[in-house]
């Protein structure tokens, strides 16, 4: 996912899908539009490892 040392805006766009999906499975709807775009990356892949989190924890 990351190129060189920079993130590219493929990379981004596709780490912000990934987690509005993930919110969708949580919560059952998929977020408000501009809800996690100010994100920067390492928050985004923090914040899909918690939502994964909580979804392995109720097929727990």
């Amino acid at each position: 996912m990351k190129h060189r040392d920079r993130y590219s805006f493929f990379d981004r766009e596709e780490l912000l899908e990934k987690v509005r999906e993930a919110h969708k499975k949580v919560f059952g709807h998929r977020p408000d539009g501009e809800m996690y775009n100010a994100l920067e990356m390492k928050a985004l892949e923090d914040m899909l490892s918690e939502l994964r989190g909580i979804l392995i924890r109720r097929c727990l």
